[in-house]
């Protein structure tokens, strides 16, 4: 059976002249791997996979992968603590205890600091150990405890005896791990500190660290707190002046942490107003060399900041101080934009200039709300003229009311829907500007005066804020072309109630012309009936005339008597009665 073949002849050929053992697959005892070439900054990592010994150089290129990812990452960061790692101080003497709790730092140089459980040690280790690094005697002065981060060897073979010739497993790798390690840093060991209080030698220190960072790249230490040692023993530490975090302007958020407690202790040991006479400058008063550019400030000493004079419970000594209002919510931001100035030195006479900022509720704030407001002469005059102008109004409409109304009843003034007559004149400029004070101090709190009766109590009042006291102290004069108007009363009866009068008068003259037409007419009938009678005797005489006509008026009768003689007739007796 031929079997078909799709190697040549010649690779036959080859192969049928070699032994058959060597046409089987070769198992390898174990695997060898080239030796790898070392890159810098190589960001590819080992491929692992099952059977592959992972051995002492793969291990630390493994690792050289992973720092070289994370070194990024921690290069934006600051150097300091980032969490926890609070650090506190158990015992006295030689029995004293140093424990740090768990948390998260960054050193220098990026390295990373991570405890995970709680690290307790004696402070007779510490000291021995900071010995070992330093290479010399511990000394006495102020040192920062710090924490740092180290590869041990956890069974080293240096530890055992040298005639030991026999070892556990001699095929055993060595065996390290990454540790975290607390030691001690000198920062000064300056006799006129080491004299100081614990506080005032913080404060300097804590001033001092604005200047010269504490952290090292060669160890990336990380520092925890201020400790004095005197005779390797510790005298004191402070959590707070040497705990720097990792964060931009690490020292001088520690000094205004420090500075804060410091405050806060500094009123808890004075509870009692301070003295009306300041007798201290504010570094004798706080036991502080030096304050950060921005941070609280306990109230007490600022007296009366609504007044117009307010006073410091301190001597300034080379300080320039003012005063400003600011709302609350801004308080943080200002801090944060200032805190990185540097430092408000006390005690060397620089003349430092600081602006004491007081909190005030953002809906009581206003931008003018501690400017004293100033007298402005020229508006009290124009107050004046307008008093003047309004009483002359006052005065001259009350002469028209007079000229019009003066003289009618209450029930004359509704019916003619007159307006009704103002008594009292505009007030006086000084009794305008009472009113005004009273007014406001009815407005202030219940502790102030609530009520002004007369001219003297308000005087008298220290607690009405500007400018009401300037008005009332020193009340401002009369312009020169001030006329005081003086209050007139028109004694004549207005144009109304003359009327009224006329209109009696004339009433009275036409019941008198009534009277006087009625007596004319009864004279005029009586003349008629005199006019009558003379008629009559008219024809009477013309018929004794002998027939002469009359005009119908006895004129012509009238004519004749004058020039007739009657004489009477003699009555006789007849001779020849019948």
């Amino acid at each position: 059976m031929a079997i078909t073949s799709f190697l040549s002849p010649s690779l036959l050929a080859a192969l049928a002249l070699r032994p058959a053992l060597t046409l089987l697959p070769r198992v390898p005892v174990e695997i060898r791997l080239h030796e790898p070439e070392k890159r810098p900054d190589d960001p590819r990592r080992l491929n692992l996979f099952p059977g592959r010994a992972l051995g002492e150089r793969e291990f630390e290129r493994l690792q050289a992968y992973v720092d070289d990812r994370v070194a990024p990452l921690l290069a934006s960061l600051a150097p300091g603590i980032v969490e926890g790692l609070p650090c506190t101080f158990f015992g006295s003497g030689a029995d004293t205890r140093v424990r740090v709790q768990p948390g998260l730092a960054v050193g220098a140089a990026g390295q990373l600091i991570r405890l995970f459980y709680p690290l307790d040690q004696a402070w007779t280790d510490l000291a021995a150990q900071a010995e070992r690094d330093q290479d010399t005697p511990l000394r006495d002065g102020l040192f920062l405890v710090t924490i740092r981060s180290a590869v041990e060897p956890i069974d080293d073979p240096t530890d055992q005896e040298p005639c030991t010739r026999t070892e556990p497993d001699p095929l055993r790798e060595r065996r390290i791990e990454t540790v975290c390690l607390l030691g001690l840093q000198r920062i000064s060991g300056s006799p006129r500190l080491m004299a100081m209080p614990q506080q005032r030698a913080a404060n300097r220190i804590g001033a001092r660290l604005l200047r010269e960072s504490p952290f090292r790249t060669d160890s990336g230490a990380v520092p925890l707190g201020l400790v004095k040692v005197v005779g390797k023993l510790p005298v004191w530490f402070d959590p707070r002046a040497g705990r720097l975090l990792a964060e931009p302007d690490a020292a001088a958020h520690t000094l205004l942490a420090h500075t804060v407690a410091a405050l806060e202790a500094w009123q808890r040991e004075h509870p009692a107003p301070l003295p009306n006479v300041a007798t201290q400058t504010l570094a004798e008063l706080l036991g502080l060399d030096y304050l950060p550019a921005a941070g609280p400030l306990p109230a007490a000493l600022l007296r009366d900041p609504a007044g117009k004079t307010p006073t410091l419970a301190f001597l300034p000594a080379d300080l320039q101080v003012e005063l400003a209002p600011i709302p609350a919510n801004t308080i943080e931001g200002v801090v944060a934009d200032e805190l990185s100035r540097g430092t408000v030195d006390l005690i060397h006479g620089l003349g430092e200039r600081i602006r004491l900022l007081l909190a005030i509720p953002d809906l009581d704030y206003r931008r003018d709300l501690f400017d004293l407001p100033q007298r402005d002469t020229r508006l009290e005059d124009e107050l004046f003229r307008r008093a003047e102008a309004a009483t002359r109004a006052y005065q001259a409409w009350k002469a028209q009311w007079y000229a019009l109304f003066h003289g009618l009843s209450a029930q004359q003034l509704q019916a003619l829907r007159a307006p009704l007559l103002i008594a009292n004149a505009p007030p006086d400029p000084e009794q305008y500007r009472l009113k005004l004070v009273m007014d406001r101090a009815k407005t202030l709190p219940p502790a102030a005066p609530m009520v002004l009766t007369h001219v003297a109590a308000a005087v008298g009042t220290p607690n009405l804020p500007e400018p009401y006291a300037s008005h009332l102290a020193e009340p401002h004069p009369a312009p020169e072309d001030y006329d005081l108007v003086e209050d007139t009363q028109p004694g004549d009866n207005g144009l109304f109630r003359q009327r009224e009068d006329l209109r009696a008068d004339i009433r009275h003259l036409e019941a008198a012309l009534d009277k006087s037409f009625r007596l004319l007419e009864e004279v005029n009938d009586f003349l008629g009936l005199q006019r009558q009678q003379l008629d009559a005797l008219t024809v009477s005489f013309s018929a004794l005339a002998g027939g002469v006509p009359g005009d119908g008026l006895g004129a012509k009768l009238v004519r004749w008597t004058t020039k007739a003689n009657f004489v009477p007739k003699i009555a006789t007796t007849p001779e020849n009665p019948t």
